[in-house]
């Protein structure tokens, strides 16, 4: 220590600097704001969506498809399209689709808790976070119902009639106009309420569960993002056979000419959606509905415990790098 005409100094540094500095590790930093988080969401989002590209082909599969199992549709892929295919069919399509949902879901979560709260989700109840998430989805339904049905189109072409995702776009503009891109979007709407909500209505109760039992930090973060996001698939895989199958009888009605061409708002009505559900129910019970549950409990599954690792890494390391806090 030093005396001088400011005070204690330490190596040349004010004492009382020092001290505080210690005291605040914030001091100097800017409080982030929500949309801070937006690069390390995309970012999350974006190799989430890469990662499990293929696991979301199987599923889109099965559920279009009642009844195959998981080997079956990977072979029938396989067979139609080769290895190939798992960057030729939709890979663009589903990759950029994924990473906008899940970038909106994990923006809009927090931003509608503090709306709706008027404090942020860290402080909030599991049910608070669930429902925020849920209601949160619907700008994210919106954005991602035209690549939804550019990337089912591609999946499900196995006589190769569209040479990619802008020939796809081309044809359904033209057989059924914009209204043609939302085909499906209530029954979507229906899976991403379900999802969402039942992922962050579970997340914070799996973790602080796990951490009775499991020591680690990442091997919680993973365990506990992998049951919450199994949690939401055990809600939401009815919807997702239902919604698959509506959409691909829309879909497939385009290439008759004798079908009508339905109104733009037909997307809205939930009738096909809930009657498609009635109609499996009726014809081959609950298992109909949860045709396809393995694959989409690895996709969504796998889904969740990378983005329960992810996101708040990437947040940190971006905030540190920003200086904010």
């Amino acid at each position: 220590f030093a005396s001088s005409g400011e005070g204690l100094t330490f190596g040349g540094q004010s004492f009382f600097v020092s001290f505080f500095a210690m005291a605040n590790p914030n001091a100097g930093k800017r409080k982030a704001t929500a949309f801070d988080t937006l690069p390390p969401i995309c970012g999350g989002a974006f190799v989430t969506s890469v990662v499990m590209y293929p696991a979301d082909v199987v599923r889109a599969i099965c559920m279009s498809n009642p009844g195959t199992g998981a080997g079956a549709a990977l072979k029938g892929f396989v067979e139609a399209h080769g290895l190939m295919g798992f960057v030729k069919q939709g890979l663009v399509a589903e990759v950029t689709r994924a990473s906008i949902s899940r970038a909106i879901k994990f923006f809009m979560q927090p931003v509608v808790h503090k709306a709706i709260y008027g404090k942020p989700e860290t402080q909030g109840s599991p049910v608070s976070k669930g429902l925020a998430g849920a209601i949160g989805t619907v700008p994210e339904v919106i954005a991602i119902s035209p690549l939804e049905n550019i990337k089912l189109a591609a999946q499900l072409d196995k006589e190769g009639r569209f040479k990619g995702s802008a020939d796809i776009t081309k044809h359904i503009l033209k057989t059924r106009g914009v209204g043609g891109l939302m085909i499906g979007y209530s029954g979507m709407q229906v899976r991403q309420c379900l999802w969402t909500g039942g992922f962050f209505l579970t997340l914070d109760f799996y973790k602080q569960n796990l951490k009775t039992v499991v020591s680690n930090q990442l091997a919680q973060d993973v365990l506990s993002g992998f049951a919450a996001g199994a949690t939401g698939t055990a809600i939401n895989c009815w919807t997702d056979v239902c919604r698959s199958l509506v959409q691909k009888k829309a879909l497939a009605d385009t290439f008759d000419p004798a079908k009508p061409r339905p109104s733009a708002l037909e997307p809205l009505n939930p009738g096909p959606f809930f009657g498609e559900a009635a109609q499996i129910l009726k014809t081959k019970g609950i298992g109909g509905l949860y045709a396809g549950v393995g694959p989409k409990m690895v996709h969504l599954g796998g889904s969740g415990a990378i983005l329960a690792v992810l996101m708040p890494r990437f947040k940190t390391m971006w905030f540190d790098m920003m200086g904010v806090y």
